[in-house]
């Protein structure tokens, strides 16, 4: 009972810390927008958004996202697991290499296909073929709970990056130039050093079994992966290609506003999914289902408040040069809190190793995405694309809870609870807008979903965590 009892408590600090370093990093990310908003027109802001995308894009597809395998790597090679990690991170670069060998050979026709000149599409590939080494190496401080590795990275990379690009976009006449140069340069540099720590910590370069093993699980998941981009950002890429590069700006502006949800979003899921492989891996089931209401709840708050917050929140990003992009963050949001509930169902499909099926709903909704990007971007323009990612996010969350059902998980979770919280936060959420020109009763609002969120915390800590 004790181990079990510090397991926990180990499990909740690990999750404290990693929400605390996701909002510094996120927190700088957050105040460097502004800056870049002003600094860069519109059409270079637009050309570094799709940019990122690309980036993201060519992340999972040329390293082979080899970095989900190592969660669950972690129960199956137990006793050498940094043989593990060296191995399959040598493994990721040398696939990633391989496809910059073909970037090379048709260089103008992939610079004409992205919308990227020759010189970023190689800083991009240059900066892939050593970041599969902090990918491994960040999710293993996870699944280890060695919280404290993880924030010291992960915001020691985060300011370097920053620092040096908001100094290139200042210095340099050629803004784009700055802020690509800016900010990869400087994390192929902090990869590189990385890339050898792992190889001297595993000393394990060749090992044809572990690729085997990290291929079969991760490569099923490149669908999913890849469909929650296009659903996420593929949005920005149709903007630049349909209407143009400076209504892109606007709308990855407009999106740079559900950065704090997506913040949240993403270290709960990474301090969570420890904890949640655990329980399932000692059936305790009951647990999971009462943490989880807490857990949705929670979430179904913070992305309340940000609707409420919305006006502000867009006037210290943009100013009011981007006046207008508000009529995104509404979709936006919403489509962040159908995407947390999801994603619930996908982190049973993973540890059960479905990752085939996680990929195919996700596939089904890119398409879908795609579809009516196509059709409703040129009659109604960008704000239009908030729309169709947020229906994908829905059509993704039911298709997810029907493939959990059809392989006997759905019951894991509350469904019941789960959705009718979710019916409640859009109902709540498309009522909140109208009150954008009341902003003291916003701000008081605000508070109080605060207070509540604060003591939902402290409830679910003194019942499952101490």
């Amino acid at each position: 009972m004790k181990n079990k009892d510090e397991n926990s408590t180990k499990a909740l600090k690990a999750g404290v810390w990693y929400t605390v370093s996701s909002f510094l990093r996120k927190g700088i990310s957050f105040i460097s927008t502004p800056i870049f908003a002003r600094l860069l027109s519109k059409s270079e802001f637009g050309s570094y958004s799709n940019f990122a995308v690309w980036l993201s894009i060519c992340a999972v597809v040329c390293t082979l996202n080899l970095k989900s395998s190592v969660p669950r790597a972690r129960f199956d090679y137990e006793d050498r697991f940094d043989e593990y990690i060296s191995s399959v991170t040598f493994f990721g670069t040398a696939v990633t290499a391989l496809f910059y060998c073909i970037v090379i050979a048709f260089q103008d026709f992939f610079a004409e296909l992205l919308g990227i000149d020759a010189i970023y599409l190689h800083v991009m590939f240059i900066e892939l073929l050593v970041a599969p080494a902090l990918d491994n190496l960040q999710a293993k401080h996870r699944i280890m709970q060695k919280y404290k590795e993880q924030v010291a990275l992960s915001i020691f990379i985060t300011l370097s990056s920053t620092f040096f690009s908001v100094l290139g976009v200042y210095m340099l006449k050629d803004k784009l130039f700055g802020r690509i140069m800016g900010n990869e340069v400087t994390n192929t540099v902090i990869y590189l050093a990385v890339f050898i720590y792992v190889m001297y910590k595993g000393r394990k370069i060749i090992d044809v079994a572990a690729w085997k093993y990290a291929a079969a699980y991760s490569v099923p998941i490149i669908p999913h992966l890849l469909s929650n981009i296009i659903l996420g950002s593929s949005d920005k890429v149709m903007i630049t290609k349909l209407i143009g590069k400076e209504a892109n700006a606007m709308y990855s502006l407009a999106y740079s506003g559900g950065l704090i949800v997506s913040t949240l979003m993403t270290c709960f899921n990474q301090a969570m999914v420890p904890w949640l492989f655990t329980k399932l891996h000692q059936e305790d089931h009951e647990v999971i289902r009462k943490v989880n209401r807490y857990y949705v709840t929670g979430f179904s708050i913070v992305v309340m408040g940000s609707i409420l917050l919305a006006p502000e929140i867009m006037w210290v990003l943009g100013g009011s040069k981007y006046s207008g992009s508000e009529m995104v963050v509404l979709p936006v949001m919403l489509g962040y809190g159908f995407k947390f509930a999801y994603t619930n169902y996908v982190n049973v499909e993973q540890y059960e190793k479905k990752t085939g099926a996680v990929s195919v709903g996700t596939l089904i909704a890119a398409v879908f995405n795609i579809i009516t990007n196509l059709i409703f971007i040129p009659m109604y323009g960008y704000v239009a694309a908030a729309y169709t990612t947020l229906a994908g996010f829905l059509l993704l969350l039911v298709m997810h809870y029907f493939i959990s059902r059809k392989y006997g998980f759905a019951d894991i979770y509350d469904n019941r609870f789960t959705f009718i919280q979710l019916a409640a936060m859009s109902a709540i959420g498309l009522a909140l807008q109208f009150l954008y020109p009341y902003v003291i009763l916003r701000w008081g609002l605000a508070f109080v979903l605060g207070i509540f969120t604060l003591v939902g915390i402290f409830k679910i800590r003194n019942k499952y965590f101490v």
